[in-house]
Parts: C-alpha cells; structure tokens; sequence
C-alpha cells in the first residue's frame, strides 16, 4: 500500500477539466484510503477519488462587475496572502496528524504553490513531487499576469526542493531542464490500450466536426480562423459543416463565434458525454493557438483529449503551430491531417477537401496504435507516475 499522499493544487482530482481528468487518470490503481485532495472549496470533482480538504477560496466577489477587476487587485492580493498562509498552517497540521508522506504540488495560482513551500520548508523529510501541467511563464503571459521575480523565485525554489519532477510533455521536460536543472519526467493523460477502436465511421459527404474541450486563450485564435473557414465553405459549396463545441467558452470568445451559423456552443459536459459525442461525428479537432502571447502554452503543452480521440477510431486534425508538442506528435506517427497555419487560404482548401471527403482514408489504424502505444498506454504511465510516491 502506497504511504498517506496529499495532492495540493487548485483543481481536485477528477475535477471536470483536463486537469482534473489527468490525475484521475494517473492515480488509477492508487489506494484511495491513503490519499487525500487539498483544493480551494469552490472547486467540486465530478469523479472523487481519495477525500477531499477544502482550502480558502480568495477571489474577486461574483457581484462585482469585472470592469472593476483592476480596481479590487491590490485587496484580491491581501487576500491570497492571508489564504496561503492559512493554508499552510492548516495543512501542516494535517500532514502531522495523517501521517502524510508524499507532497504532489502543481503549480498554477501563486498563492497555492507558496502554501507549498511554506509547508516544505517546515517538514523538509516530506516527498516533494512537482507536476507542471502548463508551462507557468505561459500561463502568466497568456492571461497578461505579472511574472514577476517573485514568482520566479517561487517555481526555482519548488523545483529545486522537489525530489521528482514532471513536465505533460518531451518538450517541456527538456525545456525546463535545460532551464532550472534537475531530471524531468513526462506524465499526461493516457488511455487503456485494450480500448482502441478501428470501427470509425467513414461517410462520402462529411459534417459533423467535435471540439471536446473549453476556449480560451490557448485555443480562440486557431478555433475562429477554423470555424470562419467552415462559414465560407457553407456559403459557397452545398456543404453544411458543423462545429460543435463541448466546453465552457470564455466570454470574451463566445460573442465572435456565436455569429457564425456553423458554429454549436452547448456548454461543458461530462467526460462520458464528450466520450458518446465522440461516436457520432466525422472529425475530431484538436486545435491550440497561433497567437504571440500563448505561444508557450502551445509549444508546451499537451491537449488531454489527445489519446482519448486517438482511440476513438475517428479522423483527427491537429490544427497547431508546428514547434508545437502536439503537431510534433502527429509529425513523429504521420497522424492525419494535420494543420499548421490559421492562413485563410490554406483553410478554405483544406475545408473544402474534408467536405468532399477527401480526408476520409487518413486515419491509419497502424500508425494511431503506435503512437497510442508508445506515448500514452496509461498502464505505463500511470506506473511510472505513481513510482515517485514512497
């Protein structure tokens, strides 16, 4: 039996997200007597594993207009101040009387990954084991946030106090190797190998296209440019493609999209309705943004829907800048189609051919098994995850 683990982040596992669904994931098998979720409380997982402990939740009150966001920083900030500290005297607490052994921080809201070192920096013999899901310099570009030397510091500090480290793709494992030192693994979502499907439907006249997954920062770009492209092809072919959005979409982005008439945005959903949605389209699509200000996140990370829509047996397109981890994967495997361009030309040409069903032989069984095997059988990698806790 694993010794008591407690995961300290700003999602519990099995939270409705891709976060959420990756730890899920990768604590399969883990004994749930002895593992414990330390997330703020107005954050619920729709799949629990382990118990929960509920943390402060520091925000900016639901009733105050976001126009006024600036205004309440300066007293947002107090109160990440006071929750960190709380949280770490809460918590060390715990850890005593739990008999906590293992310390699984990721690394997203400041004031959490402080809470973590502060708790480190008391009870050093803890296992420290730091899991960067999104690149934090991207994270704070992409949503204009400070990056300030600070927070620097803090991410030096935690990398450098922990005893394993994991990154959610080869690129970013390199890249933070190289940049702070130390030996990086790679852990993200994977899939049972045995659930492989090869019955993907193939239809002469194709229109039903999925994005499983929210849009924001990470995504609107190559998204809008997409799903202008699929606007001018049902306005000049006889085609009617549709683009169905399962995923919160930011708000900022929902008002732009919800002009275009191929466009669907039926809200977040539940991982087993994104999984049955699956079944019942022509195209997967898997997009990340072209835009300067994601360009790390992009580079970096690894979309969680990835093995899922692999193993559904379905045409997939990558539609990402091609240094990208992702495009780098369906490079190394020749998955297609593959997309690396928003260019409005290059677009309607491709949409056009999906729409004559010229894409409907790209999938190759052979080639989607291999890279299912070798990147993400979640036998191996939830092993490999799940070696770091003692």
């Amino acid at each position: 039996m694993p010794s008591p683990t407690l995961v300290l982040a700003d999602y519990p596992i099995g939270f409705s997200s891709g976060f959420g669904e990756t730890l899920y994931n990768l604590f399969s098998g883990f004994q749930p007597a002895t593992l414990w979720s330390a997330h703020p409380v107005h954050n619920t997982p729709s799949k629990p594993l382990g118990k929960t402990v509920e943390l402060p939740s520091p925000s900016r009150p639901k009733w105050l207009p976001s126009q006024l966001s600036l205004a309440f920083y300066p007293a947002l900030k107090t109160r990440q101040l006071m929750a960190s500290k709380r949280t770490a005297e809460q918590l060390s607490i715990f850890i005593r009387a739990n008999s906590i052994k293992n310390l699984l921080v990721i690394p997203v809201s400041p004031w959490i990954l402080s809470a973590a070192l502060r708790i480190h920096r008391q009870q050093r013999d803890l296992n420290l084991i730091l899991f960067v899901m999104d690149d934090w310099q991207g994270h704070h570009e992409s949503y204009g946030l400070p990056y300030s030397n600070r927070r620097r510091r803090l991410l030096a500090e935690a990398i450098s106090r922990a005893n394993k480290r994991f990154a959610v793709s080869r690129e970013m494992a390199a890249h933070y190797q190289d940049s702070f030192g130390g030996t990086w693994q790679i852990a993200h979502n994977g899939i049972d190998y045995e659930a492989v499907s090869t019955n993907g439907k193939i239809v002469s006249q194709p229109g039903k296209i999925l994005l499983a997954g929210d849009i924001n920062v990470f995504r609107f770009d190559a998204v809008f440019a997409f799903a202008q492209a699929l606007q001018r092809c049902s306005r000049r072919t006889n085609a009617k493609p549709e683009l169905t959005i399962l995923g919160d979409v930011a708000d900022e982005y929902a008002k732009p999209l919800s002009r275009l008439d191929v466009v669907r945005m039926l809200g977040r959903r539940s991982h087993s309705e994104c999984l049955e949605a699956m079944k019942n389209t022509d195209l997967l699509y898997l997009p990340l943004a072209f835009s300067p200000k994601a360009t790390r996140i992009s580079l970096y990370s690894l979309p969680t829907k990835l093995p899922e829509y692999l193993a559904s047996g379905k045409t997939m397109l990558v539609h990402a800048p091609r240094e990208s981890a992702v495009f780098r994967i369906a490079e190394r495997y020749d998955l297609n189609p593959r997309l690396a361009t928003i260019d409005d030309s290059k677009l309607d040409e491709f949409v056009t051919q999906w729409a004559e069903g010229k894409f409907n032989d790209s999938h190759n069984d052979e080639d989607v098994k291999r890279a299912l095997l070798s990147e993400f059988d979640l036998k191996t990698l939830a092993a490999n995850f799940q070696s770091a806790f003692v």
